[in-house]
């Protein structure tokens, strides 16, 4: 059974049933994650900048992708639980 199947026989409370409603609940979540999208760009092109420059060591850089939770978009083979 498919995780929307089980929805339709038990809807979350949170679910938002109008068709409508629902729309611009997406649209504006899509607006977020482009927003936040343009703002990780933004962060990784001043950290390049600085690492290629040594205004920024490798142990620093990883630092501010830890904080950043960006580690597992650049080291994904050391996230992989084992």
């Amino acid at each position: 059974m498919s995780i929307h199947a089980n929805d339709a026989i038990h809807p979350s409370p949170l679910a938002v049933t109008d068709p409508k409603i629902r729309k611009l609940l997406q649209l504006a979540g899509l607006r977020f994650m482009c927003t936040r999208a343009r703002w990780l760009e933004s962060e990784a092109t001043i950290i390049g900048k600085a690492l290629k420059a040594g205004t920024m060591t490798s142990d620093e850089v990883d630092a501010k992708l830890d904080e950043m939770g960006a580690l597992d978009l650049v080291y994904p083979e050391l996230m992989v639980a084992q």
